[in-house]
């Protein structure tokens, strides 16, 4: 692979988040369980209580994480196993902005959380039943501190931040190291974005195709997403390749113009269709998507 410095065009974010569970082991009915179906050890039942069980309050900040994380996975590349993410500079205004306005999102679903919280309490004792112990709840003074919400942006280390007190070999060597294990990373992050476009247009050949039932041409369904995440993912690619990868941008592009490329057709109203309604009307178009979709999988080096 060719040397370029990632350093200069790249930087590390961190995402953290943390909600409160609740959730809590119950030993007296795990061993109700276990005596009940006669298991020989202890160990072969654990009953874990919903401490909020049918509220849905807890699960708006739960599935409002999960929608972040995803965002972040999706504007990233994998760095490390501890979770740092590789940000190209180029993206960092756009990413910085959305994540603000996540965080801030974050905070006003905790800020009603807390404030409802105590009286979810109270109605917990009659979802739980014989399983309510009043003491395995928070106090609601420190209900809040079971929520966090972080983003950390650090620069992406080089060999030459390496200095230690060590001989002059040692640190040649230690360099050399780092320098293999950047470029490892790098590789494996390129790799993630080229598997990215060749899910998608896998996607794309599965979904355009038609088949044959009892005579009939039955074409298959497929969402607009399929569509809007094909033109989204053109936009995002651009930004991360950081190596500027030739083949990866020729890929890009292809599946760009033939998105693009798509003569849209026009409702009895006069608007115009959506690419993904005038796929699923015009049969030659969609033949033709197909065809070229199946020529960049078998055209580039994935």
């Amino acid at each position: 692979m060719a040397r370029f410095n990632i350093d200069t065009c790249s930087m590390l974010v961190e995402f953290n988040a943390s909600v409160w569970t609740a959730r809590k082991l119950d030993r007296k009915v795990s061993d109700e369980v276990v005596a009940s179906k006669s298991a020989g050890s202890k160990a072969a039942a654990r009953v874990n209580k919903n401490l909020l069980a049918g509220r849905p309050e807890l699960d708006v900040i739960q599935n409002h994480v999960t929608a972040v994380r995803s965002y972040v996975y999706d504007n990233t590349l994998p760095w490390s196993d501890s979770g740092l993410r590789l940000l190209p500079t180029i993206r960092f205004m756009a990413f910085n902005a959305r994540m603000q306005d996540e965080e801030n999102t974050y905070w006003d679903l905790c800020k009603s959380f807390v404030t409802v919280y105590p009286s979810l309490i109270t109605a917990q004792a009659m979802a739980l039943g014989d399983m309510f112990k009043r003491e395995e709840y928070p106090a609601p003074d420190t209900i809040a501190h079971k929520f966090g919400f972080s983003v950390n942006y650090m620069p992406v280390p080089t060999a030459g931040d390496f200095r230690v007190d060590v001989g002059n070999d040692a640190q040649r060597e230690l360099q050399d190291k780092l320098t293999a294990l950047a470029d490892e990373r790098v590789s494996k992050a390129m790799d993630a974005v080229r598997l990215r476009i060749k899910g998608h247009l896998e996607r794309m050949v599965d979904r355009l195709g038609v088949d044959v039932v009892a005579g009939d041409a039955k074409p298959r369904r497929f969402h607009d997403s399929m569509i809007e995440g094909g033109f989204e993912l053109c936009d995002l690619v651009k930004g991360l390749n950081v190596v500027g990868d030739t083949d990866l941008e020729a890929a890009r592009a292809s599946l760009e113009q033939c998105l693009a490329g798509v003569s849209v057709r026009t409702k009895k109203t006069g608007a115009e269709m959506s690419v993904a309604d005038t796929l699923r009307e015009d049969m030659q178009q969609r033949s033709a998507v197909k065809s070229q979709v199946e020529g960049m999988l078998n055209k580039f080096n994935w």
